[in-house]
């Protein structure tokens, strides 16, 4: 199929993300779809069936394209997002592993801020790496091999075009340098670093699935600078929202959602969500937070200001990935 040329990030700024109106994708797994939803009423506007469980995935600043990566296929597939319709398939013998089921697992996925990489984790690979995609050229440029395994999930801080690779089995996170793709520092992070979420104040923050902490980093030095225990019990993943007021960090064994003040660092809430919560996600605005839960079926809808769920919308099957789509 042909690759189409994309610029590919979730937002330009976080200014005009606020003043704009937004929709929900979210990944289900068992019914291998991807489902575009309306946040208010919970319609499901788009539905995309992928050949296996689609996982993570991220759009175009201009809301045209998606990017999903699906583990077993393996593949990452391009959607355009005005149907919700296959327009290419990125694929590579990078995808490949020997062990497992053969697959190397690509897994997370995040894009520079000018949308012309995308950095796809391989989990399962035998030796575990980022495979770099132009997306200008619709070419795979190289696989970055990062030798630490456990690495899940990865994203792209915002205005430095840092990306950040947690290893839940190692306890450590990679830094690494988009322009040159080199690794630039490794944080020691205790507890089975996963999740991210980026504030605008440059602090990285991290969710740890094994002892339900988490972990603020200093992204102008890379270093840790506070440690948040015994927030919740279980897999999980982090969000931070725009305006940099609050944090938040899901618990599927707890099934719950942390709600951090981030200015203080303080909990504000802990807020049931039911089985297996997954991944939060701010609206722009950070009024409402969504929370996908894969084992209700469902999103859960969040109002940050009474911190109770104001909604829960079905969505597919076991809805885990996650994220905020904005048509320009």
């Amino acid at each position: 199929m042909r690759m189409l040329r994309v610029a590919i990030c979730l937002v330009a700024s976080a200014t005009s993300a606020i003043a704009q109106s937004h929709t929900l994708v979210a990944l289900s797994h068992s019914d291998h779809t991807v489902n575009e939803v309306d946040p208010v009423s919970g319609k499901i506007l788009h539905k995309f069936t992928a050949v296996d469980q689609p996982h993570e995935g991220v759009a175009s600043p201009d809301g045209k394209t998606f990017y999903a990566a699906v583990p077993n296929g393996p593949h990452v597939v391009v959607l355009e997002t005005t149907g919700f319709t296959e327009i290419g398939r990125i694929e590579s013998p990078f995808f490949k592993s020997s062990r497992a089921n053969g697959s190397a697992s690509p897994h997370g996925v995040a894009l520079t801020g000018d949308g012309s990489k995308l950095y796809v984790g391989l989990e399962n690979a035998d030796i575990p790496g980022i495979v770099v995609y132009d997306t200008k050229t619709n070419k795979v440029l190289r696989k970055i091999d990062v030798v630490l395994r456990g690495g899940h999930f990865l994203a792209i801080q915002p205005g430095t075009d840092k990306l950040y690779y947690p290893m839940r089995d190692d306890n450590r996170v990679l830094v690494i340098d988009t322009k040159t793709d080199a690794i630039t520092k490794i944080v020691t992070v205790n507890g089975g670093p996963v999740g991210v979420g980026f504030a605008p104040n440059g602090d990285v923050w991290i969710h740890c699935d094994g002892d339900g902490s988490v972990a603020v980093i200093d992204g102008k030095r890379d270093s840790l600078v506070a440690t948040l225990k015994n927030l919740g019990q279980g897999a999980g993943r982090m969000a931070v929202s725009r305006d940099g007021k609050w944090a938040a960090s899901t618990h599927g064994t707890s099934q719950d959602v942390a709600l951090i003040n981030a200015a203080t660092r303080e909990v504000a809430a802990t807020i049931k969500l039911g089985r297996g919560p997954a991944f939060p996600v701010f609206s722009p605005d950070g009024s409402k937070l969504y929370a996908m839960n894969v084992g209700e079926g469902d999103v859960a809808v969040i109002d940050t200001k009474s911190m109770t769920v104001v909604a829960r919308h079905k969505v597919g099957s076991d809805p885990f990935g996650g994220g905020i789509l904005i048509r320009k």
